[in-house]
């Protein structure tokens, strides 16, 4: 049993460092001090194989963050005042009436963090858009969805977009969901919507 937890740990840092889960081409998204996702994941037996759809986020990750799922209609503001409320700094660009770009500048990241926002109808819209997005841009694509908001993050390393994700404690502001090797896959631990 031992022995299968550290195979499995060990191909997980072969996934992850090796190149196994990285994006295609360029990247958007690197931490400066590299990733420390371990610190943020836990894993769970899987029975379908899929290294991402074993993990889980720790619950200190959100402790103290309120994950009472929210149904009312937002927009890009309500992602605004939780990165505001952490002391991020953001800026918004507005190109549509169902489109913002909020721009996370924060001293983790190589280059300032891109979030595309996309408003939409309802949640059932939103987690749908989101996992369209996130095949759509392939490897090392993620993002969080809250309500009608699904929040595309700018393409990384998995590693590094994990504990992104988890240091801005994005995972307890929306669904937060990865690009897998077969679907998408939204990793529990953080705010979840039933």
């Amino acid at each position: 049993m031992a022995r299968s937890i550290r195979s499995r740990a060990l191909s997980y840092v072969l996934l992850l460092s090796a190149g196994g889960l990285w994006a295609c081409g360029g990247r958007d998204l690197e931490l400066v001090d590299g990733s420390n996702w371990k610190s943020f994941v836990y894993e769970r037996g899987d029975p379908w194989g899929e290294a991402l759809g074993s993990l889980v986020f720790k619950p200190e990750v959100c402790e103290g963050q309120n994950l009472k799922p929210q149904y009312e209609l937002l927009d890009e503001n309500d992602l605004v005042r939780f990165l505001e409320q952490r002391q991020i700094k953001v800026r918004v660009e507005r190109p549509r009436e169902d489109l913002a770009y909020v721009i996370v500048d924060d001293a983790r990241t190589r280059q300032p963090a891109r979030l595309r926002v996309a408003i939409l109808g309802n949640a059932d819209e939103a987690g749908r858009e989101l996992a369209e997005a996130i095949a759509e841009h392939g490897n090392g694509s993620w993002g969080v969805h809250r309500s009608n908001l699904a929040v595309l993050g700018p393409v990384g390393d998995t590693a590094h977009d994990l504990a992104f994700a988890a240091e801005m404690k994005l995972v307890c502001w929306g669904v937060f969901t990865v690009v897998g090797r077969r679907d998408t896959i939204v990793i529990p631990g953080g705010y979840r919507e039933l």
